[in-house]
């Protein structure tokens, strides 16, 4: 009986484990310096650069990503796939965040540098700020 019900234990965590990633993303973001923002209209991203917004990493509407990440740390599934053309695309060195309609991807380069890719499910209104022009 012991064993069944250890067994079921080591079950139930692989399970738990396997149901999501926590991501610690100040750890992740702090060491990038400057973001470039690119924002997709009528479906189609133009990387001519005079769509590009810069963004200092320490700006504000980084402050609100930051914040945005510290509230959503968990449920964020690994994922392997190529993703097509988000509606908003920020990047910075090692760092990637695609914002489709209804979910976000997230790529970036872990601490020995091998690139990892998650996604969570998201509205896009989330990221208003990422847009509003009196940011």
């Amino acid at each position: 009986m012991n064993k069944m019900i250890r067994n079921i234990g080591i079950l139930l965590m692989i399970f738990t484990i396997s149901c999501g990633q926590n991501l610690d993303f100040d750890e992740i973001l702090k060491i990038e310096k400057q973001f470039e923002l690119k924002i997709n209209l009528n479906g189609n991203l133009n990387l001519d650069s005079s769509t590009v917004t810069k963004i200092n990493a320490d700006s504000k509407i980084i402050d609100k990503l930051k914040i945005w990440f510290k509230n959503n740390p968990d449920g964020w599934e690994s994922s392997i796939a190529s993703w097509a053309t988000p509606d908003i695309f920020l990047a910075s060195n090692d760092f990637r965040l695609l914002i489709f309609n209804d979910f976000v991807v997230v790529g970036f380069a872990d601490k020995s540098g091998k690139q990892r890719q998650y996604t969570k499910r998201a509205d896009k209104s989330e990221f208003n700020f990422l847009t509003d022009e009196n940011e």
